[in-house]
């Protein structure tokens, strides 16, 4: 059994080679591995008209892939062509949900199973989404920022004008009630908080399974102290948190965004926020990643942003790795595998 090995700077090819170990035991033993690191995070995601969010190009692995039975990525740009060249390939593994980068298409028209890891950074972005929400809404950040940067100290954020409300007296809303939109859920219902809840896609009969409240998007943007984004990016949902929308938040609420910077009309977002019409924001995804250099982003005082940081945790990558070799270890050995993209092609 002939295995690549393409890792990152993330999910790295000694965690998926630990996996391995894992999950397949003492045969593990007997596997011949060839490995490539691409340079994600340190260089950006691409897009092309075939695959997105991938790192490097598809000629970084075609040279590997010849006499393959395994491929196993996370990042790696796995085109058409690439799928054509392994010729031995049996089964492909993406440690992420959403295997974007994947031409899954060419791998169904070759029967080729592509098993992923739904769900691996939903505790990270769980956690992350909190500690935006109380950084931006009690201002942690921006006083960081003044003490360390301008050496000031900012007394004048314990007034009433600039202090904000506490989570457990808060309404949130949820837009898109997923992995983690149900685990932000918990979270919130621990501190005492009002959860509203956006998702066209939860049958009634499951809502009065969470303790939350289901309404209208409207209602929602309308109600809420507390705006988290959760959805995930179709055609369908890029750019719904539009202008008109962001029209019916109150003055004093904010928007939390760590699902994917095409569920916001930015421009819109940015005029919102520099003319105070929403008190701020914490952003850790954007339209464009990085944001181009004059971005209106640079240009506001009252927003958070990172460097899309909500999934990255040691226990992320270690989830991901393991749920996709799983998947690999299941196909190999006639079983069903918990995930599979392509399930048609299982027999």
């Amino acid at each position: 059994m002939k295995i690549l090995l393409s890792g990152d700077k993330f999910i790295t090819v000694d965690i998926m080679r630990d996996a391995v170990a894992e999950v397949f035991g003492e045969e593990a033993n007997s596997f011949e591995y060839v490995t490539h690191t691409g340079n994600w995070p340190i260089d950006p995601i691409c897009k092309n008209d075939e695959v997105s969010e991938f790192c490097g190009t598809d000629s970084d692995l075609i040279s590997l892939v010849e006499d393959v039975d395994v491929i196993m990525t996370h990042t790696g740009c796995v085109t058409k062509k690439l799928i054509e060249a392994a010729k031995n390939l049996k089964v492909l593994g993406v440690g992420r949900g959403g295997p974007v980068n994947i031409n899954v298409k060419a791998c169904t028209e070759r029967e080729i199973p592509v098993v992923n890891a739904p769900g691996r950074n939903s505790g990270a972005v769980t956690e992350f989404t909190i500690g935006l929400m109380l950084s931006l809404t009690r201002n942690i950040t921006f006083c960081h920022d003044s003490f360390f940067n301008n050496k000031q100290w900012r007394g004048d954020m314990y007034a009433y004008e600039y202090i904000g409300n506490e989570l457990g007296e808060s309404t949130v809303g949820l837009v898109g009630f997923g992995a983690i939109g149900m685990k932000v859920t918990k979270i919130l219902n621990a501190f005492g908080s009002r959860v509203l809840v956006y998702d066209p896609y939860i049958k009634e009969e499951d809502q009065k399974k969470h303790d939350c409240t289901f309404v209208d998007l409207e209602t929602l943007m309308k109600s809420s102290d507390v705006v988290s984004l959760h959805a995930r990016y179709s055609k369908e949902t890029e750019k719904m948190i539009d202008e008109k929308l962001l029209a019916l938040m109150k003055p004093s609420a904010v928007l939390i965004n760590t699902a994917r910077g095409e569920l916001v009309d930015h421009d819109a977002l940015y005029d919102a926020l520099a003319s105070k019409k929403i008190k701020g924001a914490a952003l850790d995804v954007f339209e464009g990643e990085p944001p181009a250099d004059n971005s209106k982003l640079f240009d506001l005082d009252n927003v958070i942003a990172c460097t899309h940081l909500g999934g990255a945790s040691i226990q992320a990558a270690e989830i991901g790795a393991t749920k996709a070799i799983q998947g690999v270890y299941d196909i190999l050995h006639g079983n069903k595998p918990e995930f599979c993209v392509n399930p048609e092609v299982l027999k």
